[in-house]
């Protein structure tokens, strides 16, 4: 996400992306959804859920 999104190399783990997944999940919990939009996939990352409709 890091090369993609900002182009800045990886230079280790400062929660970065962790923040802002977070940020994500709370905004669209929020809108009153029980449903998991966002996916941990452990080992990888995240990535969003193919089965909410």
């Amino acid at each position: 996400m890091y090369e993609t999104i900002w182009g800045e190399e990886y230079l280790g783990d400062d929660n970065t992306i962790k923040t802002h997944i977070s940020n994500l999940r709370n905004k669209i919990k929020n809108g009153n959804t029980k449903e998991e939009y966002i996916e941990t996939v452990w080992g990888l990352g995240y990535r969003l859920n193919k089965s909410v409709k």
